[in-house]
């Protein structure tokens, strides 16, 4: 979902165009700017997460309502943190092709620490655990998930009737 968001960068970079004209005229601040940006993909962000959570959710894990929430609460900062990330980008680098490249770096640096492909305690500690891993939103989102659909789930055993 996070890498989809992605698709937003060619649209950011138009608006960007009008921004500096509009901004060098005075009309509005960088302040401005960004909060009228978020605001205007917020109702897009809760409606992707609200339907994603509700198709995906229910499959996979038997849970109270408020786990639903939360789950739609983490994927909603997720994708959120991304269009804040691809708008950095898109501010800093304002080439279409190297945006995208700059962009999904980014994003696979932090998922390559998130903890996705190996335990966070297993990654080397100078510079990949300490503040890599700390700046990513993946592995914070990651724990959370843990924390709120695992903590407490019970499975049935492989033959009826043995141990747990």
């Amino acid at each position: 979902m996070t890498i989809m968001s992605i698709g937003g960068f060619p649209s950011f970079i138009e608006e960007m165009k009008v921004f500096y004209g509009e901004g060098l005229n005075g009309y509005y601040g960088v302040g401005a700017f960004v909060l009228a940006n978020f605001l205007s993909s917020f109702p897009f962000l809760v409606a992707v997460t609200a339907l994603t959570g509700t198709i995906t959710y229910y499959m996979v894990f038997r849970a109270s309502f408020s786990h639903f929430i939360f789950f739609c609460l983490n994927l909603f900062g997720c994708i959120a943190m991304v269009e804040s990330v691809m708008m950095i980008v898109a501010s800093l680098v304002p080439n279409f092709l190297m945006g995208l490249v700059t962009g999904a770096g980014i994003l696979g640096i932090m998922m390559m620490t998130a903890g996705f492909f190996c335990l966070l305690d297993d990654l080397p500690k100078p510079f990949w655990h300490y503040p890599v891993s700390y700046l990513g939103y993946g592995a914070w989102a990651l724990q959370g998930g843990y924390k709120n659909d695992i903590i407490g789930l019970e499975f049935d055993p492989l033959i009826p009737g043995g141990p747990h």
